[in-house]
């Protein structure tokens, strides 16, 4: 079957980060010198709606257009689009009154509705007649004139020729920007419970102000209004989450609860490949950071805790949406009234021109103060997305506020081993004391894999410690399923793999509800620890707690960036703390009665987070400053922000900086920056908190000096003297910015040129001049960052370049030792749909599709130019599977797949790396069970077999020595190394090698195979070798002048032992008339008189063999093993001594023998019989000769 995954995967995007600047078309303007020059300065606010009713009065005049998305699309399938039609909105018609300063009456407020609706019907009525309207969805009239339908594809360009379309664009997928508390490396960050003594929220309530009165809305995932947190505050609110097959009952319009379990179907999943579960809880933790009372033991609340809070859910299962359902959450929230709404939401367009942000933009007019957060795709330029990217509104980058970092000493023993050492906790259990916590003596258990919930099945850790390797899972997955075990706290040790290894992991998740301390335990101790826990049993002690505090003010490195496109406008307008925020979830108390609040909050990171800690902010300005607008409170908020470290964070990571809310509450004066809007051919004032001189490549060709104009505008207290500097946090050869005065005394108002010259230079791409522009009375303190780019055009590029993996093996084995993989590439086009998919080299025909791809690393619907970076971290998501799993053992390439949006159409742009070998299994190495060897050089052979040796036979022909490193090492039974080396594979993994150096005795020999994705694997054989060999020193070491006896003491042996002895040493025993006793370390023993030594001298052949055996007995009554000797010549021949009488001792066993005087012991080779003596634990008896013996009763 084909698919078509445009629809399939219009929304579906992985983690996925951009590294590089974005390249963003160059814009500039001809004049090289613009001077403002005014008798009088408007009102300050009013100037910055200008901007947005000059854009919107240019889309309503203009031709109708489909949007360049939908521009090819054909067929007879259904597309959700947004209708947009030329009469103004409710709020733009608002919008232009308050320019002219006049009000906007009730008569005129109908009119513009009439007019409104009036359009709508008209349209709706033409769609029909045409039938081009398949099914009608919202209708907008206040932020937006216009409405939702679906259509067919093929009819899209007919929706051009009834009378007042303006535009036509797609409906798409937005998300909540989903903060867990865990990144990509299941890292998180500090608390919300510290947000309000760092950011000085009490100095605002202490002054009376609390948020009484102001109006805020969440457009979210809803909220849980059965929260206790959220008694009495809050007030109501909608949803537009339309029921379908997709939620298993229906529920109100104005119901704007959390999804919640009972509504998935048995159909849906509970993850959704991205890893979000259908019930959510994302606008409940939006909610609690701007609103939660406080009636907790843990001193959790939100910023603006006596706001009256309203909810509009236009997310539902797994966190997503549409921006139709957004579009009429705002349009509805303004007809409500609200003073601010938050929208921690978005999609992934930077575009200031888009459907949504014309709504935040209407908004804002409408003077609600509209707040949106910039999105979790940083560090990279440009990542901003909708509708974020609005000029009008406000938007939130995140920063972290300070956290407390804990360590202690760690006192180990493990039987031999003891352990002593600082160590860091990467999480802790929330509102518990952790020295009581930790008081006492534990034993620690070592947890088998990387802390699956399957690995704890059949371990006792009630109450210890679990001893965990990293790898594989989240961090915080595996301390959830240590804590499930009973554990009572977990070391999690780094592996070879790992970042920082052989050192810890260096990673902190903070403290929450849900953990128990957790250890960042370094590689080489816990691979030390978890080597002595095989065979002893560990315990633990804990002491010399200590506690560390950052600074905080950091921007988070997932914090998405401005400039916004096409006017490179500096993004956020203001940071706020969003990492590691603890605030409110779900506990589902509409459905479950008897839910349990008493701990219903938890920790998460992201500009979700951040942004309702300007809304909780701008509901407490408003309540200080009531006769404020939206753009004052927005102007107030840019304005008095701390500005970060600039070596670290320029203007488009941090904006103005870090919220500031008594400074933003209360400030002594405001300056706004004066822009203009070209609007046939005229020119329209704009004003804003940040000055932008725009793109200036003409610096190339000539000199460049353009001014702006700051207005300074006193708002209390007496007269004062202010000074003016400029910071430049990123210079351009000798381009400036200069300020006319550099003080000034502010009394009422004052106007500030502010010029930029830049002499004529070179300038290659990334040329900018960044920086801050600082006034100050001593007390108050203003900024306004300002930005120039002198990057010249850049050429069209088309395609995709430098598409490349960083490497071409890889195990996600947790103990794999290589090196992780990361694809990086150049895209020089904007591309809708995209995918980056695994193709299998040996199934072509495979995969769900019958196409050969697998799955895929990453799957979007829109893709802006500019170069990229996916780490391959062993997770993707099968087509037709549900959820993410581990990439297979295989041969694949990984390929790239786009759809050009620009000019050149249909392009389809492609390409593709590889091969590239996934192998997480390691090797198997096989030999024969038994290993005897004759002489002390032995042949060892055997076979690795290895997928490597799989993939190279079934079609890549390389050498798999180049894939598998083979070496050996044999020691002896003491642990010497007798012999080592380099082994070669044969094609097959077949391989053959000799050990030299044998030992009498077991020596062992041990085969390690690395590969070269990172994997290592080894296996030990026991080679047998039965060879004692009598030096000359060890026999002339005993004689002496009264030597009576020479002893050759061998060691125990299994089955047979050959003891040689030179003819030279056995004269040497005869000179010495010494009897010759051999014992063996098994207890077996005779003696050989002079006269049998001087015969097995005459028998032999320049070596004497002294062949010894072993076996067990099946005689009935045997009370001993079978022993056997006999004297051998160097050529194998029996050595005959006739009958002469040889002592023997044999070991037995008596403990079921009564009498003890009635043994005998049997010759089973000669067909005799001794007597036995047994005395003082010696069995002895006289044989005729060599023989095989056993003792019997």
């Amino acid at each position: 079957m084909g698919r078509d995954k445009s629809i399939r995967f219009f929304s579906s995007l992985l983690a996925f980060f951009m590294v590089f600047t974005l390249l963003t078309p160059g814009f500039a303007s001809a004049k090289t010198e613009t001077t403002l020059k005014k008798s009088s300065v408007p009102n300050e606010s009013i100037m910055q709606m200008k901007q947005a009713i000059v854009e919107q009065d240019q889309l309503l005049q203009q031709e109708p257009r489909l949007h360049r998305d939908l521009e090819k699309e054909k067929g007879q399938h259904d597309v959700e689009v947004i209708i947009q039609l030329s009469e103004e909105s409710i709020a733009l018609s608002e919008g232009k009154k308050k320019v002219k300063d006049l009000p906007f009456t009730a008569s005129e407020r109908a009119k513009a509705q009439q007019k409104v609706n009036a359009q709508q019907k008209q349209v709706k009525q033409e769609m029909k007649l045409k039938k081009l309207l398949i099914k009608e969805g919202y209708t907008f009239e206040t932020v937006l004139n216009g409405f939702s339908a679906t259509v067919k594809a093929d009819d899209l360009k007919k929706l051009l020729d009834i009378k007042g379309v303006t535009l036509v664009e797609p409906v798409v997928e937005v998300h909540a920007f989903e903060g867990t508390s865990v990144n990509e490396n299941g890292q998180v960050s500090p608390a919300m419970d510290t947000s309000q003594s760092f950011l000085g929220i009490e100095k605002i309530w202490n002054k009376g102000f609390k948020g009484e009165g102001i109006k805020v809305g969440v457009l979210d995932t809803g909220i849980d209004y059965h929260h206790p947190e959220f008694e009495g505050i809050y007030k109501g609110g909608w949803n537009f989450i339309p029921h379908d097959s997709g939620y298993a009952k229906p529920r109100a319009d104005d119901d704007p609860y959390e999804t919640t379990p009972s509504e998935r179907p048995s159909d849906r999943s509970e993850f959704n490949a991205n890893g979000s579960s259908f019930y959510t809880s994302h606008g409940t933790h939006v909610a609690g950071t701007i609103a939660a009372l406080g009636n907790n033991e843990y001193g959790i609340s939100g910023l603006a805790p006596a706001v009256e809070l309203y909810a509009y859910r236009v997310l539902g299962a797994y966190g997503s949406g549409t921006n139709a359902g957004v579009i009429a959450g705002i349009n509805k929230s303004v007809e409500d009234g609200m003073d601010v709404i938050n929208l921690s939401l978005g999609g992934g367009n930077n575009s200031s021109t888009t459907a949504d942000t014309i709504a935040i933009n209407n908004a804002m007019l409408a003077g609600t103060v509209a707040i949106s957060a910039t999105g979790n795709s940083g560090p990279n330029r440009g990542t901003i997305g909708t509708p974020a990217a609005a000029a009008l509104g406000i938007a939130v980058g995140n920063t972290t506020n300070p956290e407390a970092m804990y360590d202690a000493n760690v006192s180990i023993t493990a039987g031999d081993y003891t352990n002593i050492s600082n160590i860091s906790l990467m999480g802790t259990t929330y509102g518990v004391d952790l020295e009581k916590q930790l008081a006492g003596e534990f034993e620690v258990v070592a947890v088998p894999g990387v802390g699956q919930p399957s690995d704890f099945e059949g371990l006792d850790v009630d109450g210890k410690v679990a001893l965990i390797s990293r790898g594989e899972i989240p961090f915080v997955d595996k301390i959830a399923a240590a804590k499930e075990a009973g554990a009572v706290a977990t070391f999690i040790h780094n592996f070879g793999g790992g970042t920082g290894a052989p050192g810890p992991s260096d990673v902190f998740l903070g403290d929450d509800f849900e953990f128990i301390p957790s250890f960042d335990m370094s590689q080489t101790e816990g691979d030390a620890l978890r080597e002595a826990l095989a065979s002893n049993r560990g315990t633990v002690t804990f002491s010399d707690f200590n506690v560390d505090y950052t600074t905080g003010d950091e921007v988070n490195n997932s914090s998405s960036r401005g400039p916004t496109t096409p006017h490179f406008d500096i993004k956020p307008d203001v940071s706020a703390p969003g990492t590691n925020i603890m605030s409110t979830i779900p506990m589902y108390g509409k459905e479950n009665p008897d839910a349990d609040y008493a701990k219903a909050f938890t920790r998460k990171t992201g500009t979700s987070m951040a942004t309702p800690h300007v809304a909780g902010v701008a509901a407490l300005i408003l309540n200080a400053n009531p006769d404020w607008n939206a753009f004052d409170v927005k102007v107030a908020l840019s304005n008095t922000a701390k500005v970060l470290d600039t070596d670290k964070y320029d203007v488009f990571a941090q904006g103005p900086g870090r919220v500031q809310p008594y400074e933003a509450a209360f400030p002594n004066a405001l300056a706004y920056a004066l822009d203009t809007v070209v609007s046939d051919g005229e020119e329209v004032d704009n004003t804003k908190g940040t000055v932008t001189f725009g793109h200036l490549p003409q610096v190339s060709e000539e000199d460049v000096s353009v001014t702006k104009q700051i207005h300074v505008k006193k708002l209390s207290g007496n007269a004062s003297d202010y000074e003016v500097s400029v910071e430049v946090t990123k210079a351009f050869g000798d381009a400036k910015v200069t300020v006319d005065q550099s003080t000034f005394t502010l009394n009422g108002e004052q106007l500030l040129n502010v010029t930029l010259d830049a002499p004529k230079s070179e300038a290659p791409a990334g040329s900018e001049l960044l920086g801050y522009i600082h006034i100050t009375d001593g007390e108050t303190n203003l900024s306004l960052p300002f930005a120039a780019d002198f990057s010249p055009v850049a050429e069209a590029k088309s395609g995709i370049e430098n598409f490349e993996l960083s490497g071409y093996d890889v195990s996600f084995h947790p103990d794999s030792k290589g090196d992780p993989v990361r694809l990086s590439f150049d895209l020089h086009n904007n591309v809708l749909f995209n995918y980056i998919e695994l193709w299998d080299f040996f199934d072509p025909s495979g995969g769900y599709y019958g196409d050969g791809y697998i799955g895929y690393l990453h799957a979007g619907d829109f893709l802006a130019a500019g170069s990229y970076y996916l780490d391959i971290d062993g997770q993707y998501a099968p087509w037709g599977g549900n959820g993410l799993e581990t990439i297979p053992d295989g041969a694949y390439t990984v390929d790239f797949t786009g759809l050009n949006i620009d000019e050149h159409g249909d392009e389809i742009i492609f390409d593709w790396d590889g091969p590239f070998f996934v192998k997480s299994t390691q090797s198997k190495i096989e030999s024969a069970e038994a290993h005897i060897a004759e002489e002390s050089t032995y042949a060892f052979t055997g076979t690795v077999i290895d997928n490597y040796i799989k993939y190279s036979r079934d079609g890549f022909g390389y050498d798999v020595n180049t894939k598998l490193s083979t070496t050996f090492e044999a020691k002896d039974a003491a642990g010497n190394v007798i012999s080592s080396g380099p082994v070669n594979l044969a094609q097959d993994g077949s391989f053959a090698f000799d050990v030299t150096g044998l030992v009498n005795g077991d020596n062992t020999v041990t085969i390690f195979v690395d590969d070269a994705a990172g994997n290592s694997a080894e296996a030990s054989f026991v080679v047998a070798y039965n060879k004692y060999v009598v030096s000359p020193d060890e026999i002339e070491s005993q004689i002496g002048n009264d030597t009576e006896e020479i002893v050759i003491a061998v060691p125990a042996f299994d089955d047979a032992l050959n003891i040689e002895i030179n003819e030279a040493i056995v004269d040497t025993i005869v000179k010495s008339k010494a009897d010759l006793v051999v014992e063996s370390g098994n207890g077996f023993s005779f003696d050989l008189d002079k006269k049998v030594i001087e015969k097995l001298l005459k028998g032999t052949d320049g070596t004497l063999t002294i062949a010894l055996t072993k076996e067990d007995a099946t005689e009935e009554g045997a009370i001993s093993d079978v022993y056997a000797f006999n004297f051998v010549t160097g050529e194998g021949s029996v050595i005959d001594i006739g009958k002469e009488k040889i002592d023997v001792s044999i070991p037995v066993d008596v403990s079921n023998v009564e009498k003890t005087n009635k043994l005998t012991v049997l010759d089973l080779e000669n067909n005799r019989t001794y007597k036995l003596e047994y005395k003082d634990g010696v069995a002895t008896f006289k044989a005729d000769g060599p023989g095989v013996f056993v003792a019997v009763n």
